[in-house]
């Protein structure tokens, strides 16, 4: 009897261990993502993302090259000297008409939104079947970190280029063997990418990142198109600081920047091109640019929904046929139901996460300039929905969270509230990186990006802000340029208030403040004269 006890006692210890084995193995790999992606990771790149060429000669067409800008500006001035010389009134509507025309001749769609010249297309060229096999890595797969490039010419309409895309989704799976894709799609890319899945399903799809991006516009687009321009000091300033790098360099053209502002130089030259540039732009809104930018169905997409009926009924107006409206108005019917679109594809086990960034103000010439951004997209549509105080503001103390009172969305830094957002646990926001910041572009300052977006596509199941410490809601680019989560500590902007690099401060701050005071007291003895 003993000995049976034993013996039923050891195989009850046996089991139970295998149990507690079985259970933690299981439980290390929920905890733990895949390090091996075997799932070919393509990268929609975004809006003018390669360059426009004569096909038949390899000539860069657009953006418009040295040569071309050079013959533009030379015809205006050579107007301008007649006009002087004659001493006739300046009438700047033909040559400014001609010089637009001749920039943009490269791009030019007719009013059906046909490039009007069949020979021109993308430099982008489809890689060959090698190419892409080299993409997988033996030890991890595919990842984020070189993923596979795909391009487009952004003037075309969206069904087309979803049909584009789906055509080369398919000869990646063709090349690879793969029987699904997942992909980074950025800025304008996440509108081709919307319509390919509204149009395609999910039949190809594993995973997909909307990363920056343009899928409800841009105030960047949908200001020009309504001739919502205008300029002042404020917004300049800031403009330039956001570009301007936190080395000595970057910290004298700052105090430089700075003096110029206080004596109201930089107000005069601001005044003077708002004056110029801005009177220009009138005369332009209504001769030239409908014929130009209003006949490219691309430039479409990228204008936000309030404004889309505005610049239909108006700018547009007369020079573009019902064809034309047919092609743009679908993008916005993809538009329309895009959340819609994106909960199906959830529901069917396609991964959907949202990245977007933030920190810079809009370009400083549209009246949306005030609107937090990544300097070309507005964060209340790159995030679809987050509530976002304006670029130096940050929401009033009396705001309160509107949605979702279970968790903590406000970030750190009190500036976005994510309650808001189409997909609040699964939009990720970065500080202090701009638009063109991508992870093909700057690849030194997006290593630790790259490895976010691949913990992302591996990561079993839908990923959420709350899964990883390492990758919370809200994260910040620190001077040194790692990438940080965002906390009341650490947080930074772009304008200067940033913790600076040990060794560099006090010799910056030395040089700077010399050079301020010997300007100022330049500028005050010559006052007088």
């Amino acid at each position: 009897m003993n000995t049976t006890k034993k013996h039923l006692c050891r195989l009850l210890c046996a089991l139970l261990s295998l149990l507690l084995l079985s259970s933690l193995a299981v439980a290390a790999s929920a905890a733990k993502p895949k390090t091996k992606n075997e799932v070919p990771v393509i990268f929609v790149a975004g809006f003018m993302s390669t360059k426009t060429i004569d096909r038949a000669t390899g000539e860069q067409l657009f953006p418009p090259s040295k040569e071309v800008i050079t013959a533009a500006a030379q015809a205006l001035a050579e107007t301008a000297a007649k006009r002087l010389y004659t001493k006739r009134e300046l009438n700047w509507k033909y040559p400014l008409n001609q010089a637009a025309l001749r920039l943009f001749d490269g791009i030019r769609c007719d009013e059906d939104g046909v490039p009007i010249n069949s020979y021109t297309g993308t430099a982008y060229i489809r890689p060959a079947p090698e190419k892409i096999r080299e993409k997988y890595h033996d030890d991890v797969g595919y990842t984020a970190e070189d993923p596979i490039y795909y391009s487009y010419d952004w003037r075309l309409d969206l069904r087309t280029l979803a049909q584009k895309l789906h055509d080369f989704i398919e000869y990646v799976c063709e090349c690879t063997g793969a029987k699904k894709v997942k992909l980074i799609a950025h800025s304008m890319g996440t509108c081709v990418t919307s319509t390919y899945m509204y149009v395609y399903g999910r039949e190809y799809l594993d995973d997909v990142i909307l990363y920056m991006g343009a899928l409800n516009g841009s105030s960047t687009c949908g200001d020009p198109f309504e001739n919502n321009l205008s300029m002042d000091n404020a917004s300049i300033m800031a403009a330039a600081n956001a570009m301007l790098g936190t080395d000595l360099k970057g910290e004298l053209l700052r105090a430089a920047l700075d003096i110029l502002y206080q004596q109201g130089i930089v107000g005069a030259g601001v005044d003077l091109i708002d004056k110029m540039v801005i009177g220009l732009f009138d005369r332009l809104y209504t001769e030239s640019l409908p014929y130009i930018f209003g006949r490219i169905p691309g430039f479409w997409a990228l204008i936000p929904a309030e404004y889309y009926d505005g610049v239909r009924n108006e700018f547009a107006a007369g020079v573009v046929t019902d064809t034309f409206y047919k092609k743009v108005d679908f993008y916005h019917t993809v538009q329309e139901h895009e959340i819609e679109t994106f909960r199906a594809m959830m529901k069917q086990g396609v991964g959907i996460s949202v990245l977007t960034k933030y920190g810079y103000p809009l370009a400083p010439i549209v009246d949306s300039r005030e609107n937090d951004s990544d300097f070309v997209v507005d964060v209340k549509y790159s995030s679809l929905g987050a509530t976002c105080a304006n670029y130096d503001e940050t929401l009033p103390d009396s705001y309160v969270q509107q949605l979702h009172p279970e968790k903590n969305y406000i970030s750190p830094d009190r500036k976005i509230d994510a309650s808001t957002c189409a997909f609040p646990d699964q939009t990720w926001f970065v500080k202090n990186s701009s638009h063109t910041d991508t992870i093909t572009s700057v690849p030194l300052k997006t290593r630790q990006e790259q490895q976010m977006l691949q913990w992302i596509l591996c990561a079993d199941g839908q990923p959420t802000v709350w899964d990883n410490p390492a990758y919370p809601q809200y994260m910040v680019y620190l001077p040194d340029g790692s990438l940080a989560p965002l906390t009341t500590e650490n947080n930074c902007d772009i304008l200067g208030n940033r913790v600076r690099e040990e060794g560099f401060a006090a010799q910056a701050q030395q040089i700077v403040a010399d050079l301020r005071h010997m300007v100022t007291v330049l500028f005050q003895a010559v006052k007088p004269f």
